[in-house]
């Protein structure tokens, strides 16, 4: 098992991340049969997504197995879900590393991201005015700007939202920062961002 970072941020809130040290067979083995998805492995070509794919499930295996065996299936905008809706879960994957969370009472978003030089390229896509200061031109810093936003697109998991204009971090130097969607018809919904310390990848959680 390759669990190398794992903790609750509150009682109803869980994460691991998973460093994918295996192969797929130990994979589809280590995943087993107590939580089970209507994607097929099949439709995934690349074997290194199938991987990532796998490792995902794992931990999001390690994370429910106190409750029982679960069912996952994917919405019409591709967000998955548990066929018990009482649990929200979220998944991510990155190379080398995949990653899932579970919210008990409500919706979550989870994201991770490697830091890479192409941030630079698409900050204008993303970033937004309150943002600009603080980010300036640091790597890591709009790494945590892009994977907060990408964690709170993944727990609203409903419509496009523009990075820029409808997803707005604060205070991203912190273990806990905060994060707003505006929307027109829903107006301002506000949520926490939690970047666990120590954590071997840039790592965000909305919820």
């Amino acid at each position: 098992m390759s669990i190398i970072k794992k903790g609750s941020i509150e009682p109803n809130i869980h994460f691991a991340i998973w460093e994918i040290s295996e192969n797929e067979n130990e994979l589809i083995q280590t995943l087993g049969s107590s939580v089970k998805d209507d994607e097929p492995l099949s439709e995934i070509k690349a074997e290194s997504r199938r991987m990532e794919s796998l490792a995902a499930r794992c931990a999001l295996q390690v994370l429910l197995e106190p409750y029982g065996n679960f069912e996952i299936y994917k919405d019409d905008f591709g967000k998955p879900h548990l066929r018990d809706e009482s649990i929200g879960l979220s998944i991510s994957h990155a190379k080398g590393y995949a990653a899932a969370a579970i919210n008990l009472t409500g919706a979550i978003g989870i994201d991770i991201e490697h830091e890479r030089d192409q941030v630079l390229k698409i900050a204008h896509k993303f970033v937004h005015s309150s943002e600009r200061v603080w980010v300036e031109q640091d790597i890591r810093k709009l790494t945590q700007v892009w994977s907060a936003k990408e964690a709170l697109y993944k727990l609203h998991g409903r419509t496009q939202l523009a990075f820029a204009e409808q997803l707005i971090t604060k205070n991203l130097d912190q273990e806990l920062g905060e994060g707003k969607i505006i929307e027109k018809k829903e107006g301002v919904s506000l949520y926490k961002l939690y970047q666990p310390k120590e954590a071997p990848i840039v790592t965000v959680i909305a919820y």
